[in-house]
């Protein structure tokens, strides 16, 4: 008996010993767990602190405070660059937008051969280059940063109907990587890391092949400006993304809490380049993009309209298929066979120079000055004038 009571309170004391033990190590845990939480938000707030962007959209803002607020959602961005006033806002919040940057007239100095251009940042360096080989010659800009076709054919087209006097040369300028934007209506849900507010329509095709526009309720920077401080007009606008572009995605457009961490930021910047990634991939897929088969016949039809709208105005009509990094041929087999079909005048940057020799292009995805020499030069090859 003695030897049981004996083995009992031994059995006891072990079984004692093992839960204090596990006790024990759940207490630690825990410990390192708290400690490791606090010091997180510690050096996220410090971070934060140190790194903050400045009040005034308008200031310069250093490397590291962007990249620490990269991640912060697109609404966040937004309500940070627009201001109360036009004079408030960050510089990218005026541009692209239509009403403002196609409602005029093109000036020819007199003596010169002059040329309007529909396109964005790469059509606007050609551009200047032409010039600069040909000062017989003078430019007129039209266009957006990173502007998909629907912009540039959207810009056109006001012109057109508002009959506002243009050059005797209309080029349009379109953009390879640009194309998954044609199944947007605005900027913010492609460019998440610094996001481009004007809005453009979305085109597609009737049955009998007309092409028709959906255009967002906020076609100006002073009615962002309004919808910024009105609920209802803000939810307005937000549903007719999750309606119309296909690049929305709420978890990465609404403000929400953790817009106040830097942690949080860098992950969903994470996030928002996966979207983009996945997204951009599902439309191209394997064969083009046909993901979105809409967006070769809308394309087409865009084009002929430019070009018939051009030549009803006296006009000659001209594109630019610019094949930028990492895009190959894909815009030029969707479009040359409509522009040989319809005698419409062209160059494709890919049979000047190759879209997969990264010695063609600068850091941030513009080719060199010596490439847009290059495609000046066989453009004044098209005009007749070679210098």
């Amino acid at each position: 008996m003695l030897r049981s009571s004996s083995s009992t309170s031994s059995s006891e004391h072990a079984r004692s010993r093992a839960l204090y033990s596990r006790d024990r190590l759940r207490r630690r845990i825990l410990s390192i767990g708290l400690w490791t939480i606090g010091a997180l938000i510690l050096i996220d707030t410090t971070v934060g602190f140190a790194f903050r962007l400045p009040v005034d959209s308008q200031r310069p803002s250093s490397t590291l405070q962007r990249y620490f607020d990269y991640g912060r959602s697109i609404e966040g961005k937004l309500r940070r660059e627009v201001g109360s006033t036009p004079e408030q806002d960050a510089p990218i919040v005026e541009a692209g937008w239509l009403a403002k940057k196609c409602d005029i007239a093109t000036s020819t100095p007199p003596g010169k051969l002059a040329f309007d251009i529909y396109g964005m940042s790469f059509s606007d360096r050609i551009a200047n280059q032409m010039v600069r080989l040909d000062p017989g010659l003078a430019s007129q800009g039209f266009g957006g940063p990173e502007a998909p076709p629907n912009h540039s054919y959207a810009c056109f087209v006001r012109r057109d109907d508002a009959k506002r006097d243009r050059a005797s040369i209309q080029v349009l300028g379109i953009l390879a990587s640009s194309i998954p934007r044609m199944e947007t209506i605005s900027g913010l849900t492609t460019s998440f890391e610094a996001p481009q507010p004007f809005t453009y329509p979305r085109y597609s095709l009737t049955s009998d092949a007309h092409l028709v526009g959906y255009s967002s309720s906020i076609p100006t920077q002073e009615d962002l400006r309004a919808a910024l401080a009105n609920p209802i007009k803000w939810r307005a606008f937000v549903d007719e993304l999750a309606t119309h572009d296909y690049f929305y995605a709420q978890p990465i457009f609404k403000t929400d809490i953790f817009d106040h961490s830097v942690l949080a930021r860098m992950i969903r910047r994470a996030w928002g380049q996966r979207v983009s990634r996945v997204r951009t991939a599902a439309l191209r897929a394997a064969d083009g993009y046909s993901g979105a088969p809409e967006i070769a016949p809308v394309l087409r039809a865009m084009l002929i309209d430019f070009a018939n709208r051009a030549r009803t105005a006296g006009e000659r009509p001209i594109v630019i298929l610019i094949e930028d990094r990492g895009y190959g041929g894909t815009l030029s087999a969707i479009a040359s066979p409509t522009l040989r079909a319809h005698h419409i005048d062209f160059i494709n940057t890919s049979a000047i120079v190759s879209p997969t020799d990264t010695s063609n292009f600068l850091s941030d995805g513009h080719f060199i000055p010596a490439v847009d020499e290059k495609i000046a030069r066989a453009m004044l090859d098209l005009l007749g004038r070679v210098p």
